[in-house]
């Protein structure tokens, strides 16, 4: 395959897909700089490494998928970032040291644990309830907003969240929580 090809390949293909995955993008992160940049990001990506990816379906659910693990990737690392950051009147303040969240240090010990326990459990839920989960409890989306992103009904939101929080619970059963 030449090169022209290559190119011209590459310009039809973001042409088609690239403003779908930036609407995907901005249904979780309503930021559009950092939309563009995950967009682009999932899409160079798949082209740099397209002669190794196996796509079980089609390039599009590919590329979708790839976009919606990216934003939540992107929110939960968000997450804990502002988590990890004080707002003391308009300065912010970046705790470094136990001390600064004035934590007793085995309390926070166990509390980090315990987060980790229920990061991966909710890392193992299957893929829908996972994504559902994600975007309902941790990012706080309504479930109409749910529901609009994943292209799905509020009432399978609904049955999503119940499947998922019972096998949180199932998983997570020997925490006291």
């Amino acid at each position: 395959m030449s090169h022209s090809t290559n190119q011209y390949d590459f310009k039809q293909l973001f042409r088609q897909y690239y403003p779908m995955l930036c609407g995907i993008a901005f249904g979780y992160i309503r930021d559009s700089v950092v939309v563009e940049e995950i967009a682009s990001d999932v899409f160079v990506r798949y082209w740099n490494n397209r002669s190794t990816i196996v796509i079980r379906t089609s390039i599009k659910d590919y590329l979708f998928k790839s976009v919606k693990n990216a934003c939540i990737d992107y929110l939960r690392t968000e997450k804990k970032h502002r988590r990890k950051t004080l707002q003391l009147d308009d300065q912010t303040v970046v705790c470094n040291t136990l001390a600064d969240l004035g934590e007793n240090p085995i309390e926070y010990l166990i509390k980090e644990e315990t987060e980790q326990r229920i990061m991966k459990a909710i890392d193992e839920l299957p893929e829908r309830y996972r994504l559902t989960f994600v975007l309902n409890r941790l990012d706080e989306m309504s479930y109409e907003e749910v529901a609009e992103a994943m292209g799905i009904t509020k009432n399978t939101v609904k049955s999503n969240l119940r499947d998922a929080l019972a096998l949180l619970r199932e998983k997570l059963k020997d925490l006291v929580l």
